[in-house]
């Protein structure tokens, strides 16, 4: 793949891949700075893409990667698990032209969650606090923490496939 058409693929997914790393990562820097990392990484193994395969797929792919990869570097306790990470995938891939009207309804899907639930999402993810810290922040241990993360996620899947 030539650099010109490497460039319109990545134009054509930057937004969608943003959206992507930003419910993720809960940061703005931080979804940035993954999405950018995730270019570098796909122009660097560009030899290795598969044509007969979905270039948006085989990009969050690599995001996810790096998602893995910054939580890894940054010790960070509370990431998104493999079966959340999986339905937001799923999610994507039902919307091939990187429509952004699902992370609309994920906030307007995030605003109906009971405040705990908001706020343990609000302190891990946007606020990208460690889990032991978002815990001491909300009075919580951090068991009970990852739990009501554990259920806010599992909201956010049900109100998400109900609006499919």
């Amino acid at each position: 793949m030539d650099r010109t058409r490497f460039s319109e693929l990545i134009r054509c997914h930057h937004l969608t891949l943003l959206s992507y790393a930003r419910a993720v990562a809960g940061q703005e820097s931080t979804a940035r700075e993954l999405v950018q990392d995730a270019f570098v990484a796909a122009w660097q193994n560009i030899g290795r893409f598969d044509v007969t395969r979905d270039f948006a797929t085989w990009m969050r792919g690599i995001l996810r990667n790096k998602w893995r990869e910054h939580c890894r570097l940054h010790s960070r306790e509370v990431p998104f698990d493999e079966a959340a990470l999986s339905a937001l995938e799923a999610t994507l891939a039902s919307h091939p032209q990187g429509d952004a009207a699902v992370f609309a309804r994920l906030a307007e899907c995030r605003e109906k969650l009971p405040e705990p639930m908001s706020q343990a999402l609000r302190v891990c993810y946007d606020e990208g606090r460690t889990s032991d810290d978002a815990a001491g922040l909300l009075g919580l241990n951090p068991a009970a923490l990852r739990k009501r993360l554990e259920r806010a996620r599992e909201a956010l899947r049900l109100c998400l496939s109900k609006n499919d």
